[in-house]
Parts: structure tokens; C-alpha cells; sequence
């Protein structure tokens, strides 16, 4: 934790604590819905970057007789590591004015709102009984099943309730041992100047299942393995993965399309699920 230089005047009793706890986002039509898992936040004051923090936090602040500036940016641990955590920027940062009184804590919940030049090329929550994630192959898939249903919903305690999933089943009369699905669409006039390009899902899985990306332009089709999921062992999942590393430097006019490709070993038995939810590809224009 790096903290603000000020609290060298701890023992005069010149500080506060300044606490968060918490971060909520608001979303509106197009952005997908308010599901989030931003565990971290980077603060700064006056214009001077405190350090990032895991949630919840307090952090020692020197105290002044004027107000001082926060802002604070949403961080998210990315490509589903437990020690790398970068800003989320396609949310704006939160900003505020306090005036810090003397060995006085002050809460502080920030919200967060999407940038205005934010584009959402891919949203899914399913909601609408509707789905733009669909089955690729094999094709038809022999005894397995694919749909969309209400289920109980739990991410580490928050958001709790029912919500529509898309559900995918291997049966007992399965026979390919395998299912591939993935966008419908693939997404063009991709930025590939090296702006972040931010997927978001949530996942509850019996098997592993690997997030792969086809990437299509003028001169190569490819398939590229991207991130392995491990089972979540009866829990959802919130996953954050940045495609920046495979549509950066790209010729111009490159497409993705996003892919999960899961696998049934033979020793696994049947009626093994997999359930995805809140599906979203952001990037700043």
C-alpha cells in the first residue's frame, strides 16, 4: 500500500482516514447492466496519485483547512490473475471535494459511469430470452443441449436474485465430447492502435473451457487460444480479459470473433453444465 506523504504527522494527530468500501457502476441502454466485480481502486489527491488498493480500504490523509480533490478510478484484476490489476477506462473516474477534519474517518462509495465515447460492440444479458452467442460446432450437436433459462445468481455474495442464463448441458447421449460457441457476429473496425479492448462475463462451470478468439483480416485467418478457465466449483465468476495483445498492430479491417470451446473428458460424467451470463466487449473510440 503506498500511502500520502502527510501521514508522517500521525503522531500530531494531523490526519484522517479517508474509507471506501465499496464502488457501484450506473449503466444505460446499450451498456449492459450494473454487474461488476471492480475489487480495486486508484486514488488520487490533489492530482497526486496515492497508490492503488484492494477493497475495502482506509487510507491515512493528511488534513488541511481546504477542501482537497479526489479522484477515483475503477480497477479490475485482469485475464483472470489474481495479482495483475489495471484501470477499467472505459468507466470514468469518480471525483469529489472533502474537507478532511482531524482523526475523523470519511466514507466514501463511489459510482461510476461509462465514458461517453465508450462503444459496446457485443452486450449480452440474455434477458430478452435472445442470444447473439450461438452454437458453431459440431452442428447439429448430437444429444447435448443448449438454452437460455432462469437461474439463482451469485457473484461473492452481491447481486443475489434470479437471473436468465445461457445454459450449456452434455447429456448422457452425448457423442462429440465436445461444443464450440461463440458471437454470431465478428466485430470489425477494431481499434489496433493499442487501446485497451475490454471483455467482460460471468461463468459457472463443471469443466474447463477456453475463451479463443478467430482473427481475420486480408492475409490470415487464425484461431488463438486465449484463457483457460479452470472449473468454479459451484460458485459464478466474473472475468475481465483484455484483447488489446491480439488486435494491436493489426493490418486495418481486422474482425474477431470471440469463441468458448469446452471439452468432456471421458471420465467426466454426464449432465455437466456450463453458465454464462453478462457478456460485454467495450474500447474507447
Amino acid at each position: 500500500m503506498c500511502l500520502f506523504p502527510g501521514c508522517k504527522n500521525r503522531e500530531s494527530g494531523q490526519y484522517a482516514i479517508l474509507k471506501i468500501d465499496s464502488v457501484s457502476i450506473i449503466t444505460k441502454t446499450g451498456q449492459g447492466n450494473a454487474i461488476h466485480q471492480i475489487l480495486g481502486v486508484q486514488v488520487y489527491i490533489n492530482n497526486q496519485m496515492i497508490g492503488n488498493f484492494e477493497l475495502p480500504v482506509k487510507i491515512p490523509v493528511l488534513v488541511t483547512r481546504e477542501k482537497v480533490k479526489l479522484d477515483i478510478l475503477p480497477m479490475v484484476f485482469i485475464n483472470g490473475s489474481k495479482n495483475a490489476i489495471v484501470h477499467l477506462n472505459t468507466l470514468k473516474s469518480f471525483g469529489d471535494s472533502v474537507v478532511f477534519s482531524s482523526s475523523k474517518t470519511h466514507v466514501l462509495n463511489p459510482t461510476f459511469t461509462y465514458r461517453s465515447n465508450a462503444e459496446f460492440p457485443w452486450v449480452e444479458d440474455f434477458e430478452d430470452g435472445r442470444s447473439k452467442l450461438v452454437a458453431i460446432s459440431p452442428s447439429p450437436f448430437p444429444g447435448d443441449s443448449l438454452f437460455i433459462e432462469k437461474r439463482p445468481f451469485d457473484l461473492n455474495g452481491k447481486f443475489v436474485g434470479t437471473s436468465t442464463i445461457y445454459c450449456v448441458r452434455f447429456e448422457n447421449t452425448d457423442t462429440a465430447k465436445y461444443i464450440d460457441i461463440g458471437s454470431f457476429d465478428a466485430f470489425q473496425n477494431l481499434p489496433t492502435d493499442g487501446r485497451n479492448m475490454f471483455f467482460e462475463f460471468d461463468i459457472k462451470t463443471d469443466l474447463p473451457v477456453q475463451l479463443a478468439l478467430s482473427r481475420k483480416n486480408t492475409i490470415t485467418t487464425e484461431l488463438i487460444p486465449y484463457l483457460l478457465v479452470n472449473p468454479t466449483r459451484g460458485q459464478w465468476k466474473r472475468f475481465y480479459v483484455n484483447l488489446v495483445y491480439e488486435i494491436a498492430g493489426q493490418p486495418s479491417g481486422t474482425s474477431l470473433r470471440i469463441f468458448f470451446d469446452i471439452n468432456k473428458p471421458a471420465s467426466v460424467i454426464p449432465n455437466r453444465e456450463i453458465l454464462f451470463d453478462n457478456l460485454r466487449l467495450s474500447y474507447l473510440k
